[in-house]
Order: C-alpha cells, then sequence, then structure tokens
C-alpha cells in the first residue's frame, strides 16, 4: 500500500522539481539519453545550514521519496555518494558506440558540516556500473558492482574503464548504466558528458539534472556540527532525533 502511495506522489515531485535528469532527443540525434537520480530507500545527506532542517514535516512527505526531496529543495546534498540511473538507446540504423563518459564539475568547496542526516533502512537490475571520485582533479569512469549490499561497492579492473573498453549500440539497441559519484573530502556539483563515435563521426552529449548539476558533499574534516536520523519507525510521533551510537 505504501508502495502505491509513494509511486504517484513521486510522479508529481519529479514533475515539479526536476527529479529526473533531462530527456532530450532531438530530431535527427540518434543518441537518446533519459536519466534519473536513484534515491535509495536508506540515504544520507549533509545540510549547509541547521536552519535547512524543517521544524514540521507534513504528513505527505514523510517517505524516503518525498523526504529526500524536501531536504534537497532545502539546500541538501548527497552525503558522499550519487547515483543515477541512465538509459542509452542508439536511435539509428547504424551502430554507435560510447567511447568515454566524464564529469565535469561546476563547483568545488570544503563538504557541509552544518549537519547530517539518515533515512534509516526497514531491514539492498543487471547494469554496468560506472564509478567516479569526485575528489580527483579528472574523475574518470571506473567499472564497479556491489557486494552483498546496496552500500559495499568495490572498483573492478586494474585501469579506468574507457581506456581499454567502449559500448556500442545496434540499431534500436539500448543499455542502462548506474553511475556513481563519490566524495571523500570535496562538495561538488557536477554533471555528464557521453561522447560518443558514428560514421566516422565524434559527439558530445551532455547529461544535466533539470533542477541544475548533481550535488555531493563529502566528510567534513571537523566533522558534523549535527547528527540526526528521521525516526519514521514511529509513525505518527516520527521526528528527527539523535541516530543510535
Amino acid at each position: 500500500m505504501i508502495e502505491n502511495f509513494i509511486y504517484p506522489l513521486g510522479l508529481l515531485v519529479l514533475a515539479t522539481i526536476g527529479v529526473a535528469v533531462r530527456r532530450w532527443v532531438k530530431r535527427g540525434d540518434p543518441l537518446a539519453v533519459t536519466g534519473e537520480i536513484i534515491v535509495p530507500k536508506a540515504w544520507e545527506v549533509a545540510l549547509p545550514t541547521v536552519d535547512s532542517l524543517p521544524s514540521k514535516v507534513p504528513e505527505d512527505q514523510r517517505t524516503y521519496w518525498p523526504m529526500y526531496w524536501l531536504l534537497r529543495q532545502r539546500g541538501a546534498a548527497d552525503f558522499r555518494t550519487t547515483s543515477a540511473r541512465v538509459l542509452v538507446e542508439n536511435r539509428s540504423e547504424q551502430p554507435l558506440t560510447i567511447t568515454d563518459i566524464t564529469v565535469h564539475k561546476k563547483l568545488e568547496d570544503v563538504p557541509f558540516d552544518a549537519a547530517w542526516v539518515r533515512y534509516p533502512p526497514a531491514g539492498a537490475a543487471e547494469a554496468l556500473v560506472l564509478d567516479f571520485l569526485l575528489d580527483d582533479d579528472r574523475p574518470k569512469a571506473w567499472s564497479a558492482t556491489y557486494e552483498g549490499s546496496a552500500e559495499n561497492l568495490i572498483r573492478t579492473g586494474s585501469r579506468p574503464y574507457f581506456e581499454d573498453h567502449s559500448i556500442t549500440l545496434s540499431p534500436g539497441e539500448t543499455q542502462t548504466l548506474l553511475i556513481t559519484g563519490r566524495a571523500d573530502s570535496v562538495r561538488c556539483s557536477w554533471r555528464l558528458e557521453i561522447e560518443t563515435f558514428q560514421a566516422g563521426r565524434r559527439k558530445v552529449v551532455p547529461v544535466v539534472p533539470e533542477g541544475g548539476a548533481f550535488l555531493t558533499s563529502g566528510t567534513p574534516a571537523e566533522g558534523f556540527s549535527n547528527r540526526w536520523e528521521w525516526s519514521w519507525y514511529e509513525g505518527d510521533a516520527a521526528r528527527f532525533v539523535p541516530p543510535p551510537t
């Protein structure tokens, strides 16, 4: 029943605050890209100020998806990891090769340290996972895999993925890519660019969220001034409480 409630609400949020990544399929463009930020059922965010924490949370925004976007609207950044799902489709009559996917950082600063907020778990599709370390000057895509849980991401391979791989799409073929951008000691907004090669021509396709860029914040050097957990398990009495030690 909860899922039935979350789904239409999520669609509304998607339309009004730009949860989904821009879909663009210009007439004649061979590559169609559709993406969305992945909001897990357990997440962590960093807040720029204590005032960013709402004093009252409306009843229709207390579950994991709307609560996440409520805090994002108030300036929160994903803590340490941002995940996105990108669907690429070759809409042409010729094979198309993706030769690289790159991260472009628009803003870089120290991590938020005012407050850390967690939405705790209630109890973790086959796709290529590409992982970027945002602390690097020029983040490179590395293949990765989840071992045991969604929180345990392990890089695979001995070098960046596109140094010895490419992704070729046959006419009409689609492929799902899972993208993670991780920050340890920086805070940055960022976007993706997909480099393609087809029929002797190269092209760059940007991937930018509707509401701006992805925003990820690492761990502050002096720790967080405040740490909170949303106690959804208390039902109607749910509130922000100190997390268990």
